[in-house]
């Protein structure tokens, strides 16, 4: 890792686990992710905007840690596999259907988990009301990764409320 990503990873974990790191498109915040889930050493949930995103995540986390295939799952609408670092997505885990107490299968099947990290990638999407039931799942560590806080409806504060304040920028 480069030493900017060393430090936003240090960063948030020295704040106690909870909070949001910001960088530019490109500058490695699945980098930055790695680097805090390896300090951390304990199970992690990724969330993510799509498919396509939660498969891009599986293969970085292969190629780029010592994490092996049976160690990484996307859960997702073919497989529901759970393993130490399970990736999904954020519509995954807000569908409805489920006789649990939320009525969210997939959600309640999850948060059953005992996570000690969530992350959430693009994490300005959370206000948003069909991703926001995620920011209820427990964890002892949230880390958000965003490149930009911006918001057309002006709620870029509900991010810092739901996963804590910005840590790296």
């Amino acid at each position: 890792p480069y030493d900017y990503q060393t430090k936003a990873a240090r960063a948030f974990i020295d704040a106690g686990g909870h909070g949001v790191v910001v960088l530019a498109c490109g500058g490695g915040k699945t980098v930055v992710a790695m680097v805090t889930l390896h300090a951390l050493g304990t199970r992690a949930l990724v969330l993510t905007a799509g498919r396509e995103a939660a498969s891009q995540w599986r293969r970085e986390l292969l190629a780029k840690t010592t994490l092996g295939p049976e160690e990484v799952a996307v859960y997702g609408t073919d497989k529901k596999t759970i393993a130490p670092v399970t990736v999904t997505t954020y519509s995954m885990l807000a569908q409805k259907g489920g006789s649990g107490p939320t009525r969210h299968k997939h959600f309640d099947t999850l948060a059953s988990e005992p996570w000690g990290l969530v992350i959430y990638d693009e994490v300005h999407l959370l206000p948003a009301p069909v991703f926001r039931l995620t920011a209820e799942l427990q964890a002892k560590r949230r880390l958000g990764l965003t490149a930009t806080l911006v918001r057309e409806d002006g709620r870029e504060g509900d991010v810092f409320a739901l996963i804590g304040p910005k840590r790296y920028d």
